[in-house]
């Protein structure tokens, strides 16, 4: 039997059970209870029943409280690594139970009672001399200058929110330690460290996160120093992993992503109480395929030294052009049998030229542009480097998007030109898109899709109103109202600029709503001849869609499921003034800027870095040869080139 400690004392408990001839106990634990040690063992004579016979020693066990002060040496050693021998999971109290004592000298080798032998009603004759004092706990020194460390935590860190996670999570085990023991790392502590030490196995820098090693024979102090590393740095290698290493909006107010930063206490709770450690420290790391794929890249990337030199930018290259450059496409594309000096892009050539678009999904045209460029430098980069740096950015910007992705959800790609519909972990729609222009670029957010407009008027924006509105009108006063643009006056002595629905319309017929504060979104266009570009950024910030019926009727059957919509139903809302349908469901849209990405077959395609968010990303982590810019607030940027 097992008796639960109540909110008196556990003497006292028994004292009553015993005055009402309950409990017969051993005079052998009245020390213990004295002395408030509620885990002694009790022995129990057998007075519960008939046919009981002989004595049976009863521990009295009770979890650890959570929170309480730490207990004299005598107290019951909590658990190693926060997971009792029991196998209880994280957060579960530590049981420590004292076992049952064996029998006194006296009473060692003596025959068992006969079965038939009733019990007897007095206690049991006490021993002659007092039990011997229970060991010192051998990790009390080290808690006691862990406590004296948390007594000020600005000196560890100087962060608030970690401040407080290490004084709760600390308090909640009275002060003693998790990753080391009374003479070094314990198993989780290597766990961590372990981990830590591969985080360039994530595009992430080991020297961020480096725990000076313990010396032999270190102290309390030295072990008390090293358990708060490793807490501090497994705290923020989590935020790392999960979230980047600094805060997007330093590169421009347009990259405006939708992070999920840890919070430092559950990562302490997760690291200290996972059965394995060094996994769950690396569960903080993006969960996503794209994420996962580039990895894999960048294992390969790793000590690797391009085969040719990068492709320099340039002019476009024509059939039967001469350029500089010329003997390097041949060496990148393997083509041989022409002098080095040879500078005219010949006809074997082109072929080649456009077998390699056509097999990077790009426009086969044989005329080398930046799109083309950049592919053809997958694995090399201007100045004889590889690739891993630019690998390395794009995992950085995985890491500022939502965890969940959303069972639905709309992705958007700027660099390479393409929005992708997925439902279930699987790919249902794709079709190319236009992107805003490099001094108008398309900004970088999560939102959900909400409504969509069919036949919308466009409210011209006050900025494309004054440059390019105000001096057309200027020149030319007719060529405005040829556009179907009225002025429209807002009713407070001032004017704004509208196009009412129509073919003309620089909307299109329909645009799908996700509201942000960029006041940018999905919409048609009647400009239909750019989408056969292999280089789209021609719009004022928002995302114009090829084949929007195609790409609507998917759209509308996920935000309205068992309304059956198809191209021809949409088709037919076409025309007059402007109609809004709510969506029943809602679902992400992720704008997002990958311009290195691994394709279904595996091979790793570089994109052209239109706005330059990929260099600016490198230039954040000390990538580009200069110094690291320090994690922190966001600083006042211009712009996305």
């Amino acid at each position: 039997m097992r008796l639960a400690r109540r909110d008196d004392t556990v003497a006292g408990t028994l004292c009553r059970l015993m005055g009402a001839g309950l409990l017969g106990f051993s005079l052998a634990a009245a020390p213990a209870l004295a002395a408030g040690q509620a885990d002694a063992p009790v022995t129990s004579n057998a007075g519960m029943g008939t046919g009981d016979t002989g004595s049976t020693s009863v521990p009295l066990t009770t979890p650890l409280p959570p929170v309480a002060p730490r207990a004299p040496a005598a107290a019951p050693a909590p658990i190693r690594g926060g997971v009792d021998a029991a196998g209880d999971g994280p957060g579960a109290p530590a049981h420590a139970e004292t076992p049952a004592p064996s029998a006194p000298p006296s009473q060692a080798g003596a025959p068992a009672a006969p079965a038939s032998s009733p019990a007897p009603a007095q206690a049991s004759t006490p021993p002659t001399s007092a039990p011997a004092a229970v060991a010192a706990d051998p990790l009390a020194p080290v808690g006691d200058a862990i406590a004296t460390l948390l007594t000020t935590p600005e000196t560890l860190t100087n962060s608030k929110k970690e401040q407080e996670a290490l004084v709760a999570f600390y308090g909640a085990r009275q002060n003693l330690p998790v990753f080391v023991s009374a003479t070094g790392l314990d198993a989780r502590g290597k766990a961590v460290i372990a981990r830590l030490g591969a985080a360039g196995e994530d595009g992430l820098d080991p020297t961020d996160y480096a725990v000076p090693a313990l010396k032999a024979g270190a102290g309390p102090a030295d072990l008390a120093r090293t358990e708060m590393r490793i807490a501090l740095a497994a705290m923020t290698y989590a935020r790392h992993a999960q979230s980047g290493r600094f805060d997007p909006g330093r590169i421009s107010a347009l990259v405006t992503p939708v992070r999920e930063i840890p919070d430092p206490a559950a990562i302490l709770a997760k690291v200290g109480y996972a059965a394995d450690a060094n996994a769950a420290l690396a569960g903080f790391n993006p969960p996503h395929a794209g994420y996962k794929a580039l990895k894999a890249q960048l294992a390969r990337a790793n000590g690797q030294a391009p085969a040719v030199a990068a492709i320099p930018a340039g002019p476009q290259i024509k059939p039967g052009a001469s350029d500089p450059r010329i003997p390097a496409l041949r060496a990148r594309l393997g083509i041989t049998g022409a002098s080095d000096s040879d500078l005219v892009y010949d006809p074997r050539l082109v072929e080649a030229v456009k077998a390699f678009q056509d097999s990077s999904k790009v426009k086969a045209t044989g005329i080398i542009g930046p799109s083309t460029l950049a592919a053809l430098n997958a694995g090399a980069t201007p100045g004889g480097g590889n690739l891993k740096n630019d690998v390395i950015a794009n995992m950085e910007r995985w890491r500022w998007l939502p965890r969940d992705l959303g069972e639905k959800h709309v992705f958007v790609n700027i660099p390479e030109y393409m929005v992708r519909i997925y439902q279930d972990d699987r790919q249902i729609h794709e079709t190319r898109v236009v992107v805003g222009k490099p001094d108008t670029p398309t900004p970088l957010l999560t939102r959900d899709m909400v409504y969509i407009v069919v036949n919308p008027a466009w409210n011209i924006p006050p900025s494309i109103a004054r440059n390019e509105m105000m001096p057309l009108l200027r020149s030319d006063p007719g060529a405005l109202a040829r556009r179907g643009i009225r002025v429209v006056s807002n009713g407070s002595g001032g004017y704004s600029f509208r196009q009412d629905p129509g073919e003309r319309n620089a909307l299109g017929r329909i645009k799908f709503m996700f509201p942000n504060d960029h006041s940018v979104y999905l919409h048609d266009t009647p400009s239909k001849a750019l989408f056969q570009n292999d280089r789209r950024a021609y719009s004022h910030g928002c995302v114009r869609v090829y084949e929007p019926l195609k790409f609507g009727e998917v759209i509308f059957n996920m935000g309205l499921p068992g309304d059956n919509w198809t191209e021809q139903r949409i088709s037919k809302l076409f025309g007059g003034s402007e109609r809004y349908v709510n969506l029943k469901q809602r679902f992400p849209v992720h704008i997002v800027y990958f311009n290195a990405v691994v394709d279904p077959t595996g091979r790793l395609v570089m994109r052209e870095d239109i706005y330059g968010i990929n260099a600016e990303t490198k230039a954040q982590l000390g990538l580009d040869g200069k110094q690291r810019i320090a994690d922190g607030s966001p600083k006042s940027a211009p712009r996305a080139r």
